[in-house]
């Protein structure tokens, strides 16, 4: 079994700010666990919430997984431990009822893994992180955050009328993302005004009508008006929204929302497992490979406003994310 594994903070002079995370549990399992950014700045110690959560994560998966009598042929049944892992955390934080409250002060996580029992790889993953398996990428993409990147793409034409600076397009597009339109107007000043603010509105509902026709408006309209800080929590975990999208926050994860896979280990060559900050999968297996993908996309669109889009770009040696990638080639 060869294993090649890399890890990036999204800023490089930062390497103790990865909200990423690896397990490697030769032989039984193998993860890449991805925390979200904070919302608000919380920090629970010391750590930003998304680190925090990934943290806990990953110590969960490796105690659950490492047990002799492991759930290795469960995935809903591991999600429910590290359910119970990050409730025990916020318990130690005097947080559980709050956050059950007011989900922008939860901490969590998305999750690849793969299990190896009784002959089969056993695919779980919550959220967006991903796994190419059999030849085959799986990801759980979030119209969701299509949603949020056609806001910060439109807001960045807008911004461009008055400045080409990279470095301040990045922030005042990301403030926009981040908080949406309906926000004061004043913090965005030069580059944005109400008049602004409410075309960048009528643009980024209009695109994504177009886009995301399954979509109602009026989430449309909620994301767009509220950003991500004020409008994506009411989605979370919700199976019965639209855009409801899966994480590990410490609160039930709904099946419906988790995918499961299980494939034959038999003629299986690779396991590949990434977080969302590759773009693109590698050509062929290996971090030389993936890293390469990387590079293209970054050659090609560094703002992530063009074929790319997201809610983040690469600005001043900062990339617009973490990313982690775990290769697994599994013996002939």
């Amino acid at each position: 079994m060869l294993i090649e594994a890399f890890t990036q903070a999204k800023d490089p002079s930062a390497p103790q700010a990865n909200e990423d995370r690896l397990v490697i549990l030769p032989g039984l399992a193998f993860a890449v666990i991805d925390g979200a950014t904070a919302r608000n700045g919380s920090r629970y110690d010391g750590m930003l919430s998304g680190q925090y959560a990934a943290v806990t994560v990953k110590a969960a998966l490796e105690r659950i997984l490492s047990a002799p009598d492991a759930p290795l042929g469960d995935g809903l049944a591991i999600v429910r431990a590290v359910t119970d892992a990050l409730a025990a955390a916020y318990r130690r934080h005097g947080m559980l009822e709050r956050a059950f409250h007011e989900r922008e002060n939860r901490f969590s996580a998305t999750m690849a893994l793969v299990t190896l029992h009784d002959g089969v790889a056993d695919v779980t993953l919550v959220g967006d992180s991903g796994i190419r398996i059999g030849g085959k990428v799986v990801q759980v993409e979030k119209d969701l955050d299509l949603i949020t990147a056609t806001l910060r793409q439109q807001a960045w034409s807008v911004i461009a009328e008055t400045t080409r600076d990279p470095v301040l397009m990045e922030k005042v597009a990301r403030q926009v993302t981040w908080h949406g339109t309906s926000q004061a107007p004043e913090p965005l000043a030069p580059c944005l005004d109400a008049p602004k603010l409410a075309r960048i509105e009528a643009l980024a509902v209009a695109a994504n009508e177009r886009r995301l026709p399954h979509v109602p408006r009026k989430d449309i309209e909620t994301l767009v008006r509220g950003g991500i800080v004020n409008a994506q929590g009411g989605f979370q975990n919700e199976p019965g929204e639209c855009l409801g999208y899966s994480c590990m926050d410490g609160y039930a994860v709904p099946e419906t929302l988790i995918h499961r896979e299980q494939l034959p280990l038999s003629g299986l060559e690779t396991i590949e497992l990434f977080s969302d900050g590759y773009f693109a999968p590698g050509v062929g297996f290996g971090v030389a490979s993936w890293e390469e993908a990387f590079a293209d996309v970054e050659r090609e669109d560094p703002s992530k406003t063009g074929r790319y889009i997201s809610v983040k770009g690469s600005v001043g040696g900062v990339f617009a994310d973490d990313r982690t990638y775990l290769g697994v080639r599994l013996d002939p």
